[in-house]
């Protein structure tokens, strides 16, 4: 049998110069977008922690305490203080000043999680480095009744990078 002729030889080159140019143009999109992206990295990059530490302190908060005014239930207070203390660094690694909220969760030996606690830096300018020390406390919550004593680890689990527009 003979092969059917097209009305005109135009008709699968025409496809095939439209389907070239769409493939171009989703090329150079992605391109842009990757490029746009690429720069400033992923905002947990640009945030670390150290191990820490736990900080026992067991002197008295108030060492000239008096006893024996009609409040004697918070004057003298002795009991031992427990901080789990670290050091973060904020490295501002995109082109504009930006605010950054980040979690960091705390793991016990095993690698289990016990708690987590929130660290942030406003303002802070392009390039520039916010570095300060951060705790888990009496006062932070855990996971199973786990207790700061039971922290053996921090770790960076999400970073939110605001850029703001001065």
């Amino acid at each position: 049998m003979p092969v059917p002729a097209t009305a005109t030889g135009r008709r699968p080159a025409k496809r095939a110069l439209i389907v070239a140019a769409v493939v171009v143009l989703l090329l150079a999109g992605g391109g842009v977008a990757w490029w746009a992206l690429a720069e400033e990295g992923d905002a947990i990059d640009h945030v670390e922690v150290s191990g820490g530490k736990l900080v026992t302190d067991d002197s008295d908060a108030y060492e000239d305490c008096d006893d024996t005014d009609e409040y004697t239930y918070n004057d003298c207070d002795s009991d031992t203080d427990e901080t789990y203390e670290f050091v973060y660094k904020i490295t501002n690694e995109g082109d504009g000043p930006a605010n950054y909220s980040v979690i960091v969760n705390a793991f016990d030996e095993d690698g289990d999680f016990v708690g987590q606690t929130y660290i942030g830096s406003t303002h802070l300018a392009a390039g520039k480095t916010d570095a300060d020390k951060s705790e888990f406390n009496e006062y932070s919550e855990f996971e199973d009744k786990r207790e700061l004593s039971d922290i053996a680890s921090v770790k960076v689990a999400y970073v939110e990078r605001v850029a703001l527009a001065n």
